[in-house]
């Protein structure tokens, strides 16, 4: 199974990029972020025509997610209240035995903001519904534009950016606990130090490779025992009108 994440940064803006990836590497699980549309106005042929399943949870200007799944999708989720707070940042589905959830974090804005205020609040009631919900002897993966740079090398220069949100001691908090519920970092040992899946549109941040490494694959532990490789599709931010993310896959055999 190949499952990729991929904040898009609108799926009308970036429909070709969508189009062509799905055709070029036809991942099972393409996980989005950040569609910018409206459920009904997003065009379900660019995906069912070319044999996915979707569930989609958009919101027109900013938020909204969605996965499409070669494998039809089991138990879906579409929207959870008690995290979301009105703003379409959540879906979930089984897929071919594996809970998937997709999400798009709050990015936080700055340390003293309403916006950064929400993004722990936002992080609380995840982690509460995780352990809720779920068990770390299951098959389990928290995927999508996390929004935290958990690690220095995770970021191009961590003292620039030291409490500030995607870097904040108090999101190191929230990745703990995380991890101390039972999720492992799955990805990380595929990456050399100074990979990253974002880069900022500006001060030409791409070329000179000044990036963070927020988009994530969380795992349980039956999870991690079959991931084969990752992989960051770093060239897809290199292209003309391109997202400010790179699709990040996760290989998992049987």
């Amino acid at each position: 199974m190949r499952i990729v994440t991929w904040n898009i940064n609108s799926l009308k803006a970036r429909r070709e990029h969508v189009e062509a990836f799905l055709d070029d590497v036809a991942p099972t699980v393409l996980c989005m972020q950040e569609l910018k549309m409206d459920d009904p106005v997003i065009d379900r042929s660019i995906f069912e025509s070319r044999g996915y399943h979707l569930i989609t949870h958009g919101q027109r200007t900013y938020n909204g997610v969605a996965i499409a799944s070669r494998i039809p999708m089991k138990d879906t989720i579409i929207g959870l209240p008690e995290v979301e707070e009105d703003q379409r940042r959540f879906t979930a589905a089984t897929i071919d035995g594996v809970r998937i959830v997709n999400l798009y974090c709050p990015q936080g804005q700055n340390e003293l903001s309403d916006k950064f205020q929400y993004k722990l609040r936002f992080y609380d009631a995840l982690i509460d519904w995780i352990a809720r919900e779920h068990d770390p002897a299951q098959p389990f993966i928290l995927t999508g534009d996390l929004n935290i740079a958990p690690r220095a090398v995770d970021i191009f220069d961590p003292e620039q950016f030291r409490n500030v949100p995607s870097f904040h001691p108090f999101e190191h908090e929230r990745w703990a606990r995380l991890l101390e519920w039972g999720l492992v970092d799955a990805a990380v040992e595929w990456f050399e130090d100074g990979e990253y899946t974002f880069w900022d549109y500006r001060g030409g941040s791409f070329e000179r490779n000044l990036g963070m490494r927020i988009d994530h694959f969380l795992v349980t532990p039956p999870v991690l025992a079959r991931v084969q490789g990752a992989h960051i599709h770093r060239d897809q931010r290199g292209k003309e009108r391109a997202s400010d993310h790179a699709p990040v896959e996760l290989i998992l055999g049987e």
